[in-house]
Order: C-alpha cells, then sequence, then structure tokens
C-alpha cells in the first residue's frame, strides 16, 4: 500500500502556482450580479494564520494525537460543499477569467478533500448520524444563502443537493476503505528468453 505525503503534494502544487501565469485580469470580468454577490459571501473569512501556519499546527497535533476529528470532518463537509458551488461557478458562467479562476479553487478543493479524507482514516473517525446530519443542515445553508445564484448558474437545487451527498458518501467511503493499493508492473516468473 502506498501513502500519500500530502505536505509534499502541497508543496508541489506551491512551486507550480509560482510559475503559473495569472489569469488575464485585465480583459475584466464579466458576472451576474446575483453570483458575483454569493461569490463575495461564499469565501471563507480569513483566519490569522496562513495556509502553511495552519498545516504545521495541524501536523503538529495530528503527530501528537490530538488533532481533534470534529474540525477534520467539519473541513470536509465545508470542501465537498465548496467543490459543488465551484464547478457550478466554472462550468455555468462564460467569462473566461471566472472559469479559470473556478477552476484553480475547484482543483485545490480537490486537492484538500483527498487530504482529509487521508486524515480521518488515519484517525480511524466511524461517520455517525451527527455527520451527516451537519452535513444535510449545511447544504440547507448553502441552498438558502447561494440557490439563487446557482439557478443563474443551470444549477438547479435538487442536483446541486445530489451531487454534494453522492461526493460526501464517496468520502465517507474512501475513509473506511483504507489506503488503496496501487498495482505496479507485472513480473513474469521466468524471463522470456531463459529456458
Amino acid at each position: 500500500m502506498t501513502a500519500v505525503d500530502w505536505s509534499a503534494v502541497f508543496e508541489a502544487e506551491a512551486r507550480r502556482r509560482k510559475v503559473r501565469p495569472q489569469p488575464a485580469w485585465g480583459s475584466g470580468v464579466r458576472l451576474d450580479p446575483v453570483v458575483a454577490r454569493s461569490v463575495r459571501r461564499f469565501q471563507r473569512q480569513p483566519d490569522e494564520l496562513t495556509a502553511q501556519d495552519r498545516r504545521l499546527v495541524a501536523r503538529l497535533l495530528e503527530t501528537a494525537g490530538q488533532a481533534r476529528k470534529s474540525d477534520v470532518m467539519s473541513q470536509l463537509i465545508s470542501d465537498v460543499l465548496a467543490l459543488g458551488y465551484y464547478r457550478a461557478l466554472r462550468d455555468g458562467t462564460r467569462d473566461p477569467v471566472t472559469v479559470e479562476v473556478a477552476a484553480r479553487v475547484f482543483a485545490g478543493l480537490e486537492r484538500r478533500l483527498g487530504y482529509h479524507v487521508d486524515r480521518l482514516r488515519r484517525q480511524r473517525i466511524a461517520a455517525s448520524v451527527k455527520w451527516r446530519a451537519r452535513a444535510v443542515l449545511e447544504t440547507g445553508g448553502v441552498l438558502v444563502g447561494h440557490g439563487r445564484a446557482l439557478r443563474r448558474l443551470g444549477v438547479p437545487w435538487l442536483a446541486f443537493v445530489t451531487d454534494a451527498w453522492a461526493r460526501f458518501e464517496q468520502a465517507l467511503v474512501d475513509v473506511h476503505r483504507g489506503p488503496s493499493v496501487r498495482p505496479g508492473p507485472r513480473v513474469r516468473a521466468r524471463p522470456r528468453d531463459l529456458v
């Protein structure tokens, strides 16, 4: 079994971001006003720590066995919902800058979701009814706060809920399944040219 070194994944992405060109900000951004207000509200509140500092603190607590499982599950739920939101923004707008930014955020959230799944797997957490209820409540909160923008982006509320729930349940399956075994090259018992 091969474990993923998440710090290496995040460091590689940070290096890639430094050399990747910025979106074409100079061309302007055409975004529906309802969607623009929704995006502004959907952003998370800035934390006192940088992302790198948060990872260091999380790694310290995790190594010490003090990581709070509820925080990790909350982050997983938030990221599942954010994935649905940013996918709707990426696929539902025609503005190229908005599409590029939403695609970058979406890719980052996918990496983080894998990281949260891996952390929960190592902590051997079991998803309870409480976590499913919390996921339902947070999904409802997104629909109340951003349902109008999602409709403007072409995503009906039922499609958003179905996608979010399927992604959440798949993440829970991945937590319980454990690290995947990555098959290597097939090795023959005897080389072809030997008798």
